[in-house]
């Protein structure tokens, strides 16, 4: 079974049920979930370029180090 299937049933149906559940309660708890969420991915996609700028750094170093380690 294709991976890739699977995976778009699984978040389609999630986000059924979360707006299933959205549509239960309340505007201000509804408006107050999605802030955050959307606080929640902000943060999260913030960590993620952090991270890869970590990432990109330290390869840039070593990349460095053996370039100049050929030298000698």
């Amino acid at each position: 079974m294709n991976t890739s299937l699977v995976a778009g049933l699984i978040f389609w149906g999630t986000m059924a049920r979360v707006l299933s559940e959205l549509m239960t309660l309340s505007p201000e708890h509804t408006q107050q979930g999605l802030l955050w969420l959307c606080n929640g991915m902000w943060v999260g996609a913030a960590g993620i370029l952090i991270y890869a700028g970590c990432r990109w750094l330290r390869h840039d170093r070593t990349q460095d180090n053996k370039e100049a380690d050929h030298e000698h």
